[in-house]
């Protein structure tokens, strides 16, 4: 009874265990068939995706193909140019190379100019220290010249003033000379006498130096009193042009010089009795003082 009871039992789990196995092969293959499936679908698009790829490296190819086809052609192209470049290159060279063998007979022909002119330097040099010595002794004898030169110019100035003093007209040999009427038989020039007097005769000479030059001048003449007043005055004064002064005078005259002297000579006649003391007599010249005399009346 227990033996029938064991064996129906290890049945009973065989049989679970069959289920169970045939319960995971059939999940088993559930699952592969799932994965299958989804395999195959991925498949599918990789399939077209490779196609798909494939025509764009088709595509890329071709690309490509006519992409070197240009690049041959632009190869070709950059080898003619290559070509006429190293032609260009050579010829460009033998220029070069001509101006080079150009430049060195230039360049050996400046060295000989430059040799010839070093040597030209150095006389230059040597006579420029020559005349470095000469300058001197020039510089030297320009500085005594120069002084030389202000000393004289020195002495014209003087000179030249000398000459604007010495243009004017001078009077020399003035003579005043009395006369009087009073007693017959008497000295009539008798000075002591001169207050009697009816005339006084005033003669002089006038003259000029080398420098001075001819033409009309006017000679003033002025007698002064013992007070200091101008004797016989004149109702028209004369104004000196150099210091703007008024003076009044006794007799004038206009001269007429032409390098040759002038003799002057002045009438004054007294129509009455002169009072004693002393008496200046002054002549101008074209406005200048040139002389003075005095005379003395008892």
């Amino acid at each position: 009874m227990e033996t029938k009871e064991n064996t129906s039992g290890n049945l009973i789990r065989n049989q679970r265990i069959g289920i169970i196995v045939l319960a995971v092969l059939l999940a088993v293959a559930i699952v592969g068939n799932i994965i299958y499936m989804n395999r195959s679908g991925k498949l599918s698009d990789e399939k077209d995706a490779l196609i798909t790829e494939r025509t764009n490296l088709q595509q890329n190819i071709n690309a490509l193909n006519e992409s070197l086809a240009l690049k041959d052609e632009i190869i070709e192209e950059g080898k003619e140019n290559i070509a006429r470049l190293n032609e260009e290159h050579a010829e460009i060279v033998a220029e070069k190379d001509a101006r080079i063998m150009n430049l060195g007979r230039r360049v050996t022909r400046s060295s000989n100019e430059l040799a010839e002119v070093r040597e030209e330097n150095v006389l230059l040099h040597s006579e420029k220290e020559e005349l470095q010595v000469q300058q001197e002794i020039l510089n030297d004898e320009i500085f005594l010249l120069k002084q030389e030169l202000d000393a004289l110019a020195s002495d014209h100035e003087q000179l030249l003033e000398r000459v604007e003093k010495s243009k004017v007209l001078n009077v020399y040999n003035m003579c005043v000379m009395t006369k009087w009427e009073r007693l017959i038989c008497a000295d009539r020039y008798n000075i002591t006498k001169a207050r009697r007097v009816d005339h006084t005769f005033i003669n002089f000479e006038i003259d000029g130096s080398y420098f001075m030059e001819a033409g009309e001048s006017l000679v003033h003449l002025v007698i002064l009193d013992p007070q200091g007043r101008v004797l016989y005055a004149q109702p028209e004064y004369y104004q000196i042009e150099e210091t703007g002064e008024i003076i009044e005078y006794t007799k004038m005259q206009r001269i007429n010089y032409e390098n040759q002297p002038v003799q002057v000579e002045f009438n004054i006649i007294h129509p009455e009795r002169l009072e004693a003391g002393t008496y200046q007599i002054m002549a101008y010249v074209d406005g200048k003082l040139s002389r003075t005399e005095e005379i003395i009346l008892d």
